[in-house]
């Protein structure tokens, strides 16, 4: 690419399409779970149906637009946390280098609309852009790292990862069980 900032734009764009096709599939699943409690139809006196569409469409974008680009700001800064660490480069020749690779979540962002009905679809086509983009990564920057520091960079990342996935979901059981707990019997 002759302009490095030709695809700056690219990650802006891939959450919103991640976010966007999400969203309808939580509309979806909304609309369902409100017919089946019997809410729906006491909200069709209120608002129109479209309406409710585009309310519940909007608040779930909103949620899964934070959620990714929360996601996004975790990851580049992990990124280069771990060049710092292991890469000799005070010149940022590796960030230029793999600032290409958001083309791979882009593409991924306009297939999630393949899986709308199906948003363990969607989460499986993120987890598969995201190993992707890690291992182009790993091969963009590999010939500028020392053997030592390639395996510390990959350590660096899948240990960061790892332990902010599973520190995740311990805190959502704990959540879980905390609120099951509070519940009269």
């Amino acid at each position: 690419m002759k302009n490095t900032y030709v695809t700056g734009y690219f990650p802006f764009f891939a959450i919103l399409l991640f976010s966007s096709s999400l969203a309808i599939s939580a509309v979806i699943y909304a609309m369902q779970l409100l017919s089946t409690f019997g809410i729906y139809e006491g909200m069709l006196e209120f608002f129109s149906e479209n309406g409710i569409r585009m309310a519940l469409f909007a608040v779930f974008a909103l949620i899964s637009f934070m959620v990714f680009s929360a996601l996004k700001l975790i990851a580049n800064t992990v990124t280069e946390l771990s060049l710092l660490f292991f890469a000799k480069d005070p010149e940022g020749a590796n960030l230029r280098k793999i600032r290409v690779g958001s083309v791979i979540y882009l593409v991924a962002g306009l297939l999630s609309f393949i899986f709308v009905q199906y948003p363990v679809g969607i989460a499986a086509l993120f987890l598969v852009a995201t190993l992707v983009y890690f291992i182009f990564i790993v091969y963009a920057i590999h010939s500028t790292l020392s053997f030592g520091s390639l395996i510390g960079f990959i350590m660096f990342e899948l240990l960061f990862w790892f332990t902010f996935v599973i520190g995740t979901i311990y805190l959502m059981i704990k959540l879980y069980n905390g609120i099951m707990a509070s519940l009269p019997a």
